[in-house]
Parts: structure tokens; sequence; C-alpha cells
């Protein structure tokens, strides 16, 4: 297909987040269920998760293209479990879900047979009949930003807007935020930023591409689940590569650069000891120092933070080290 076809297709595909309708298929094609939180918390950010699935759909070169059903769980989970129930009964073929809620409604799926791409940032353990494209273990940034409040003095939160789009922003409730860092593959990330952009007019953004991640999994486990029943074709997909990189293994460790710790460049005043732990931590979590990394200027002593999955960003930090991390490259 080249560029003219695939922007032809792309465009004529194209619509509005707000109308959260289905795209018309092939009599014979599957289905795919998208659990999309359209009306809250951001209709902007999800206009683009949609536009990054209509994209890959539109792109695809395989067979007849999927049906999408697209429904709007306004971030509730009751919503999203209630959802996950009207799919049960229409007999989709596979659901994307978890952009804001975390495994609402997984279970019922799971009973019925139907597979499972969770977009959270956040996975959970034992979850049969489910991708989770997350890397980070439930409630581990929220376990990290408990022990570096105390040890700190600092307003660090774990729970902000940062853990649906990826964005590390601070307001004045906080001192400093722990984020999910999104990874790309630059090389794929580019190509498929300008057809986006061709298409659309618009930026390509984080959420974008994670529209289009999901999509790509979806689109990848249909193609084989032709062949082989759910549970097989679910494990054949969950060795591929995706435009965020490799999905990640079950049972893998978050990668030391899976979260961010964002600070304020106007901290509070804090005493002595406070002072020199926050020191130590930006010297051991720095982009000098990532994951306490031994080098020439580094601590030998990690303290205790040199084996969990975050770096830090701002505050006090060299000038390479001032700005969040956008997007991370593999």
């Amino acid at each position: 297909m080249n560029i003219r076809q695939v922007l032809a297709a792309v465009v004529g595909a194209a619509l509005p987040a707000a109308l959260l309708c289905a795209i018309a298929p092939a009599a014979a094609a599957a289905t795919i269920g998208v659990i999309l939180p359209g009306s809250y918390p951001s209709t902007t950010q999800a206009e683009e998760l949609q536009l990054g699935m209509t994209l890959a759909l539109k792109t695809w070169p395989g067979d007849a293209a999927p049906k999408l059903i697209v429904k709007d769980s306004g971030c509730d989970a009751r919503k999203a479990l209630a959802i996950s129930q009207e799919f049960i009964a229409a007999k989709v073929d596979v659901v994307l879900g978890n952009w804001c809620e975390i495994n609402a409604g997984a279970d019922a799926l799971r009973v019925a047979g139907i597979p499972f791409i969770s977009s959270n940032a956040e996975r959970m353990k034992d979850q049969d009949l489910q991708l989770q494209l997350g890397r980070i273990e439930l409630n581990t940034g929220e376990k990290i930003a408990a022990d570096l409040r105390r040890q700190t003095g600092l307003r660090i939160s774990a729970r902000t807007s940062c853990w649906m789009d990826f964005d590390a922003t601070l307001s004045e409730r906080v001192d400093a935020v722990l984020c999910p860092v999104l990874t790309i593959d630059r090389g794929r990330w580019d190509q498929v930023a300008n057809t986006y952009g061709a298409a659309f007019r618009k930026p390509f953004t984080a959420s974008a591409a994670r529209g289009y991640a999901a999509m790509e999994v979806a689109l990848n486990y249909l193609r084989r689940a032709k062949g082989m029943k759910p549970a097989a074709a679910l494990k054949e997909t969950s060795s591929m590569a995706t435009l965020l990189g490799p999905v990640p293994a079950l049972d893998a460790p978050a990668p030391t650069t899976a979260l961010q710790l964002v600070f304020r460049h106007d901290l509070p005043r804090l005493n002595p000891q406070q002072t020199q732990t926050l020191d130590q931590l930006v010297k051991t979590k720095g982009c000098g120092c990532p994951g306490g990394t031994l080098r020439n200027g580094c601590p030998r002593d990690a303290g205790p933070w040199g084996e969990l999955p975050f770096v830090v960003r701002g505050g006090g930090t060299p000038a390479a080290c001032a700005k969040p991390i956008g997007v991370l490259e593999l």
C-alpha cells in the first residue's frame, strides 16, 4: 500500500472521538471492542487514542479490517465492567481497555474466554487471557512515593494524571511527582508519526502512540487466532514488538527507567538530614548515575534506591536532567 492509499484509507475512516461509533467492517470480519475513557478525564486524549487505533487499523496489511466497537467508560470502573458485559453478549473477539481503569471487567472477559489487551501503565499478576502493556507492578509507584515522602519530608505524589497521559506536570500541591516513562522504537515512531501527521494534520502524541500500539497487538492476535485457540494465540502474540517496544513479559521486572521522579525547581527549605538525603538521591538516581551505576563521581553507596525502577529529573539535578523525560528511546 503506497502513501496515497494509506492516507485515503485513514482520512476516510477518521471519526471524531465524540461520536464514539462503530467503524463498518466487511461481513465476515472479526470484532474488536474498545473501552475508552471518552468523556473523562480528557476528551482530547481520548480522541488521540482513537485516532492512533484508527491509523493502525487502516494501515494494517492483513485481510478484511475488523469491526471496531468503541464504548465510553468515562474512567469509571463500574461502567467499564458494564461495557465488558455488553461485549461478552456481543461475542467480540478481543477487547482493548485499561487506559484509565485498572483491570475493570477483565475477570468477566476471562471467564467468557475473550482476550483482553490492557494499556494501563501498571500491571497485575496472574492474569490469564490478558496481555498487559504496562511495565510497573500494581502499587509499586505509591510504595516508592510513600518511602520518599518519609525520607525527604517532601510532598511526593504517585497518583496524578501522568499515570494516564505519561505527562509529568507538577501542580502547586506537590513538590515532586513519580510518573511512568513511555518507551518508543524511534525508527518506527518517526515513520508512524509522519503518516499520522499527513492523515490527521495533527502532531503525533503519546496518547496516539498508545492507541496505535494497542491496536497493533489486537491485530496481531486476530491474525494468529485464525489457526489456534485464544490462549495459544495470545501467547504467540506476547512475543511481538510494538511501536512502544516489545510486549513486556508477564514476569519481567520493571526496568530501572520505568518511572521518573520529577522535582519542582523551587523546593521548600529542608532540615540538614533531609537535604543530605535529597542530595544522595539525586546523585544516585540522576541522569549521571542512572540506577546507581558506579561511575566517576557516582556514590558507591546507592542508598535504599539503587535497585528501584526510577530516575530523577528536575530540582537540583544537573542541566542534562533538568527536564522530565518526554519519551525514552529504546
